[in-house]
């Protein structure tokens, strides 16, 4: 029994007419024709490994850094009314950097507990540093110079100009950036994390 053949792409070199050409023009007309299709398959199929071989590390697309920033500012406001304990890292009690902290903790940002400590992380290379009130973002953190002289309080940038922060005489409270009686004119500047940044032309 003869092994069948797939029509075109191999073809054996008798001599026997058919439809006026020979076995042996048809053969290298289809061998033509196979090689032609390849040409055009060979990219798609190169295409679909690089998808397929895509790794997590491109997880944070702008969806995902959008719904990072959303997600903090989330969870920064579910805490709101927590009274403030000096040294707290906890609902049971917050003091500012110990707030800071525990927002960002398994949420983008291993953060220490100090204030003027996360002011420092705008220094590094995956963190950005933030001047301009006008260029805050949700989830930014956001520093501030109590005494005149160095960062004394963190909060978290949560849109439309105000911040989330844990007080001394208010606990977990929101405060605008721009109060020109108290932390408008304390502003010192603010520190993008790198799960809420998008690393290619980010913002």
């Amino acid at each position: 029994m003869s092994v069948p053949m797939v029509p075109g792409c191999r073809g054996r070199s008798r001599h026997r007419r058919v439809g006026g050409r020979s076995d042996e023009e048809v053969g290298i007309t289809g061998r033509r024709l196979c090689l032609r299709f390849l040409k055009y398959l060979a990219p798609a199929i190169l295409g679909a490994l690089v998808l397929t071989s895509t790794t997590p590390a491109l997880a944070h697309v702008p969806s995902n850094f959008h719904r990072e920033r959303r997600h903090i500012k989330r969870r920064a406001k579910h805490e709101l009314g927590v009274p403030f304990s000096y040294g707290g890292t906890s609902p049971q009690g917050f003091d500012c950097s110990g707030f800071t902290r525990w927002t960002f903790l398994d949420h983008g940002a291993d953060l220490p507990h100090s204030a003027a400590k996360q002011f420092s992380l705008g220094r590094h290379r995956r963190y950005k540093r933030i001047w301009r009130r006008s260029r805050l973002r949700k989830g930014d953190l956001v520093f501030f110079s109590t005494d005149g002289f160095r960062i004394g309080h963190v909060g978290i940038f949560i849109g439309h100009h105000r911040f989330i922060s844990a007080t001394s005489s208010s606990g977990v409270h929101v405060d605008s950036v721009n109060d020109p009686y108290y932390w408008g004119p304390r502003f010192v500047g603010g520190t993008r994390v790198p799960a809420t940044r998008w690393h290619r032309g980010r913002k």
